[in-house]
């Protein structure tokens, strides 16, 4: 082959390869918002039932779906269970053969936690429902994106405990011991603030969380915790190990400090007599971490 048509098939091979690889920087670096087709609750699963029931915020302005897995197998009572947030993009990433591996040894009861939309995720609606307000505990806009709000976890904590978990709990009985939180990036800041405020789940789960998010405002909350609140909690944090997205623009919540200020969570914590764990995947971007640690969750039992 002559030297010149080398070069060019090997500039042609190196050009493809960038073009994809830059592909996938920008996917990993932001979130897919195009709508959503049917879901396994849809489709009808061989192993899981389904119900499906919507709840309104305390304002009457968000419209919250929240789908219930019951596996269809003979279960013991009481029952494992997790609740996810972003619930639609949760089953949109379900399918039998996950069910199927679900199904086979202690099936949990699945609570995803979503929107009345079709959209994976609700950006707006996320952004306060998932954030904890300021010291004047009042609505204020994000300060990353000023055109949503944020601060509103106290209100959306109080739905999910006193409306969502009542009605799982009048479908089948959970096992308090075995109950369990998982949310992802802003969904991460509310399990780490519900790990402060709450005692309603016996496992948190917290992956990718924004902490950097408000000057630290999560940060913050956890170093200055009391540790009566913490003490004997069970927290896992899941974090890619991806620190750099380069030549694309990066997510809001992306934090060039994610490892090690992750880190300082859990010191501070197991400090204070928490039972905390790092979990790291490696090669993972933000965003991409969001399936890693629901799988994991799920297919492990780490619950």
């Amino acid at each position: 082959m002559a030297k010149s048509q080398y070069t060019k098939n090997v500039y042609s091979i190196f050009m493809l390869f960038t073009v994809i690889f830059t592909a996938n920087i920008s996917l990993h670096a932001q979130p897919n918002l195009q709508p959503l087709g049917e879901n396994i609750a849809d489709q009808g699963s061989a192993y899981y039932q389904f119900k499906i029931q919507k709840f309104q915020s305390i304002d009457q302005k968000r419209t919250y779906k929240v789908w219930l897995g019951i596996p269809k197998q003979s279960i013991l009572h009481p029952q494992a269970a997790i609740f996810m947030l972003d619930g639609n993009s949760v089953m949109a990433r379900l399918n039998d053969e996950i069910l199927k591996d679900l199904s086979q040894n202690s099936a949990p009861i699945l609570v995803a936690i979503g929107y009345d939309t079709n959209l994976p995720f609700e950006t707006k609606s996320r952004s306060l429902d998932y954030t904890p307000a300021d010291e004047t505990g009042k609505i204020q806009p994000d300060p990353r994106q000023p055109e949503r709000l944020t601060g509103g976890s106290v209100q959306f904590r109080e739905l999910i405990l006193e409306q969502i978990k009542p009605w799982v709990s009048q479908q089948i009985q959970l096992d308090p011991q075995r109950t369990a939180l998982w949310g992802h990036s802003y969904g991460g800041l509310f399990v780490l603030d519900s790990f402060i405020h709450s005692n309603a789940f016996s496992h948190y789960f917290a992956a990718s969380p924004s902490l950097s998010w408000a000057e630290q405002r999560v940060f913050k909350s956890l170093n200055n915790a009391p540790s009566h609140r913490v003490e004997n909690k069970k927290l896992v944090i899941m974090e890619g190990d991806i620190s750099s997205e380069q030549g694309q623009k990066q997510s809001q919540n992306f934090n060039v400090e994610l490892i090690e200020n992750n880190r300082q969570v859990i010191q501070i914590l197991a400090a204070k007599k928490a039972q905390t764990k790092l979990v790291l995947y490696p090669n993972l971007s933000h965003g991409e971490v969001f399936q890693a640690s629901l799988m994991d969750v799920l297919s492990n039992r780490l619950f």
